[in-house]
């Protein structure tokens, strides 16, 4: 078999999916597949059926991973029966995600420990998603004590007919908080130990804090996008915009952004004349870091393993399979949490870089590209192939999901990559040299500054041509 792996991953998505759709607790796949794997060690010889068996071991073992993720605690704060809408609840736990301030209000996952009311006080489990009047000054990783409503989620339906309470389940979360005061929030301890994600955030607020002190609002909020994957202050006109022309992919840190943090990496450190195996051992913790300071998001989790796997490749001397690599990192991922299968941003996610490494060099052979000898029209061909290639990998996902098409999407990516690339490329640069040289930083911020508004007049532009989107019925 010449990718084993790819074809694992693809066993594993199927088990996953069939766990989904029919209703059997853990242990009836469980057991089958402990006595599959027994099996195949001890009786079968005949390789062609310990394939078939294999096979059927991975399938179930998909299918189980499934049901263990869905599989609550006991003592789970979505098995608590005695919510009152009209009830104050008081809950322990720790903050266990970058906390944002939107509409007014602080929002934030919070791990619980501990549940008590007036008539009760016990220990629990879960994630609740916690929602503050006001601007809370909490912390990834504080531990807190918070008084308020707390009820489940509604089932509730957003645009595109998705569930909002799966949406929130897939995501661990089951139960709503709602506080009406920043003065129901007691702290009860900082952090006790060194977290690497909180040192992560830690660094992430000053690599925000140098974008925002050079930058005017609207280029900082979209370069804070497009370099730490934070949207939450781009103008909403401004995100409409490059939805439609489907290039909102610029402002989601993902294999893009990846790609050129490991281009700067190799190449500072070739030109320093590192070693090709301390290259590797310097660039995976940093590799590391970047994921955790933009939010460890699955596109940038994808993107991050894919990079590691590539380098290994590259510094055990062998050649590196992109599908290997792809399958790898969805394993990863899914294995940890299954019920990503399902999220739009792990289809994306994946559909496209598929895409690419399947239609692109398909469609390359078929136009005999190769035999062009006018480079400059060869190159304008090729930025073509690309983005049509990554908008027929996606393009069914977003159509189902947002009911919107954008033909323009094509035309849009071959002249918004480009400039994004220059700007993230821009942007590292600003943040660094605001730390090590500030003097240098005033000229990379005047440049992003240019750059970006060219970006946003592109799509503005563009969103502007005749049937460059439209909506599905």
């Amino acid at each position: 078999m010449k990718r084993p792996l790819a074809c694992c991953t693809v066993i594993f998505c199927s088990g996953i999916i069939a766990a989904s759709r029919f209703n059997f607790s853990f242990i009836q796949v469980y057991c089958p597949a402990l006595f599959l794997i027994c099996f195949c060690l001890l009786r079968l010889r005949n390789m062609r059926r310990q394939h078939i068996f294999i096979f059927l071991v991975i399938f179930l073992s998909g299918a189980a991973c499934y049901k263990n993720n869905q599989t609550l605690a006991a003592d789970h704060i979505a098995r608590f029966r005695r919510l009152e809408n009209d009830q104050i609840y008081e809950v322990m736990g720790a903050v266990i995600s970058e906390p944002s301030f939107k509409n007014g209000k602080t929002v934030f996952i919070f791990k619980t420990m501990e549940i008590a009311s007036s008539r009760f006080r016990q220990n629990c489990s879960g994630n609740i998603l916690v929602y503050v009047a006001g601007k809370q000054g909490c912390s990834y990783g504080q531990q807190w004590s918070l008084q308020g409503n707390l009820c489940r989620i509604p089932q509730g339906y957003s645009r595109n007919k998705k569930s909002y309470r799966i949406y929130l389940n897939n995501q661990g979360i089951y139960s709503v908080m709602r506080i009406s005061s920043a003065g129901l929030c007691f702290k009860l301890k900082e952090r006790s130990v060194l977290n690497v994600k909180a040192a992560a955030l830690s660094l992430k607020k000053k690599f925000e804090e140098s974008i925002y002190k050079r930058l005017s609002a609207i280029p900082g909020s979209i370069l804070d996008a497009m370099v730490l994957g934070e949207k939450k202050n781009i103008p909403s006109v401004i995100y409409k915009a490059m939805m439609r022309t489907g290039t909102v992919h610029i402002l989601v840190v993902s294999g893009f952004n990846v790609g050129i943090v490991a281009f700067i990496l190799v190449l500072l450190l070739k030109a320093a004349r590192v070693p090709r195996r301390m290259r590797f051992y310097i660039a995976l913790p940093l590799f590391v870091v970047y994921c955790l300071v933009t939010g460890a998001s699955t596109p940038v989790v994808r993107s991050t393993l894919m990079a590691i796997v590539l380098m290994f490749a590259y510094l055990v001397e062998r050649q590196a399979d992109i599908y290997n690599a792809c399958s790898f990192a969805a394993l990863f991922i899914l294995v940890s949490n299954p019920a990503q299968l399902f999220d739009i941003g792990f289809q994306l996610s994946f559909a496209s870089v598929l895409a690419l490494v399947i239609i692109y060099p398909a469609a390359r052979r078929f136009l005999r590209l190769g035999s062009l000898k006018i480079r400059p029209l060869s190159y304008f061909i090729d930025s073509i192939l690309v983005s049509a290639s990554a908008w027929i990998g996606t393009a069914g996902f977003i159509a189902y999901y947002f009911r919107m098409v954008s033909p323009i999407t094509v035309l849009a990516n071959i002249f918004v990559v480009p400039l994004a690339a220059l700007i993230t490329l821009s942007g590292f640069s600003l943040v660094f040299m605001d730390m090590l040289c500030p003097y240098m930083a005033v000229s990379f911020a005047s440049v992003n500054e240019l750059l970006i508004k060219i970006l946003v007049q592109v799509n503005f532009f563009l969103i502007r041509f005749p049937k460059a989107y439209f909506y599905l019925s």
